[in-house]
């Protein structure tokens, strides 16, 4: 094996030119870990707050963003029993997957059939369970019921127009200009944020409000959620994209970010609950176990044609017009880099 890899590697935060395609050290695998060749790695709105030293969890510098990937093991680290050289694996590993081999933590990692294609079992990993934990583990959306879903064109919005018509929930999505058609596509009610007041639309067809609302935004833009959101439903929050937004920086947004959740605790109305995946406070960090119950039945239904991800595939060495597009909201679903 080489003992070096390809990596894109942030040293100082900034914009998409600080991301840089070069040679690192092969990495070795520790206790529970495996390293894994990668065949596709994921773009998500977090690599870019990272990139910018806003995400609450930003990594020490220098490193290597991705959240999630496929790939196949080529060495396991002590203490890991299920999964061994050789095996397909889609992996959480929140950094380091934008690279041709990476780290990956056995526990949140599953096995993989080898005829699935790699972009769309990637786009499953972050960006469907996150939708399918914050649909059914955490707000408990019942049948029939309805929900709000703020950007709605990207990664998490349509896995959450997906999974919602799949339950018999009524979803209304937020998008800007053409971007409102991926909304109907995925049976939701599109929403053209550029045109109308969203929570005024949803509000005028839902008069008590929708079930559950799902906002990537963050800050004040909460409190327009649970505006649209009834009294006893929730505000699912799981992105802070307002600290671009506004220019702050990452402690300026997580001020903003506590003062408006301290607020919202005073006022009556729809709860309000943070979803994190990963890291310290993430749900899947707390149980691994839900994390492979819930990847491995989505790859089930992948592998049944029951759900179709949608992908966009960038070469690994494109990386920085990836952060590029994804930044100015010009990718519909999943952007996957492949090596």
């Amino acid at each position: 094996m080489d003992q070096t890899t390809d990596a894109v590697v942030i040293r100082k935060h900034g914009g998409d030119d600080r991301l840089e395609l070069t040679q690192v050290p092969m990495p070795a695998p520790g206790r529970g870990q495996m390293l894994v060749t990668v065949e596709a790695s994921g773009v998500a709105y977090a690599d870019v707050l990272m990139r910018r030293g806003i995400y609450p969890e930003t990594p020490p510098l220098p490193f290597t963003p991705g959240y999630d990937l496929v790939g196949r093991v080529v060495a396991a680290g002590a203490d890991v029993q299920d999964l061994r050289e050789g095996d397909r694996v889609a992996a959480l590993t929140v950094t380091g997957a934008n690279a041709t081999h990476a780290l990956a933590e056995a526990a949140l990692a599953v096995p993989i059939p080898d005829e699935l294609p790699a972009p769309e079992v990637c786009a499953l990993v972050l960006n469907w369970v996150t939708a399918h934990q914050m649909l059914h583990r955490i707000a408990a959306v019942p049948r029939q019921g309805s929900v709000l879903v703020h950007g709605a064109a990207g990664g998490v919005g349509t896995a959450l127009l997906e999974l919602a018509r799949a339950h018999d929930v009524r979803a209304y999505g937020g998008a800007s200009g053409d971007r409102t058609a991926a909304v109907a596509e995925r049976g939701g009610i599109p929403l053209d944020r550029r045109a109308v007041d969203v929570v005024d639309e949803v509000l005028r067809h839902e008069p008590a409000g929708v079930d559950a609302t799902f906002d990537p935004v963050g800050g004040t833009h909460l409190r327009r959620s649970r505006a649209a959101t009834r009294r006893d439903g929730v505000v699912l929050s799981y992105g802070v994209s307002f600290g671009v937004d506004e220019g702050r920086g990452r402690l300026g947004t997580l001020v903003r970010q506590g003062t408006v959740l301290a607020g919202v605790r005073l006022t009556p109305g729809a709860a309000v609950r943070l979803y994190v995946i990963a890291g310290r406070r993430g749900y899947a960090t707390r149980h691994p176990d839900h994390f492979r119950q819930d990847l491995g039945a989505l790859i089930g239904l992948l592998g049944e044609g029951r759900i179709r991800p949608e992908v966009t595939i960038m070469p690994l060495r494109q990386a920085a017009d990836a952060h590029r597009a994804l930044e100015a909201g010009k990718v519909t679903g999943k952007l996957v880099l492949v090596p």
